[in-house]
């Protein structure tokens, strides 16, 4: 009876041992699959969102104080949520565009307002220019 209880630890020790070797081997070699195209899809997806972000961040930059040229940029970001609309792994874009046109939006209203408070200023020191030019 010993003995048996001996055999049958030894082997648990055994595939024990076996396993914890599969699952050190397993975490220390790279997985290697082919990936699905949803995954090759996302990837892609992905790579465009970062390299538009590139571009527009240096297009705004370039026309932060045209308020023109940023309403243009605002219809780049609706007709690329158009464009996605249907797309489920596109969120990630339709997102960003989604926050890029508040934030277009934002400024533009900014710019509005400088613009008014200018205008307003001018008239302001034109008036008062008449008063101290009459007797």
């Amino acid at each position: 009876m010993k003995r048996i209880v001996w055999i049958a630890i030894g082997l648990v020790a055994l595939v024990s041992a076996v396993m914890m070797y599969n699952v050190w081997r397993g975490s220390q070699e790279p997985v290697t699959h082919t990936p699905s195209p949803l995954e090759t899809g996302r990837a892609q997806l992905h790579a465009q969102l970062e390299e538009a972000q590139k571009t527009e961040s240096q297009a705004e930059q370039q026309d932060w104080n045209s308020a023109a040229r940023l309403r243009a940029l605002m219809q780049g970001h609706e007709q690329r949520i158009e464009k996605l609309k249907g797309n489920t792994a596109a969120g990630e874009i339709v997102a960003y565009d989604r926050d890029a046109i508040d934030r277009l939006e934002k400024r533009i209203a900014q710019i509005a307002e400088q613009e008014a408070a200018k205008a307003e200023a001018a008239q302001e020191a034109a008036k008062q220019a008449a008063k101290q030019s009459q007797p």
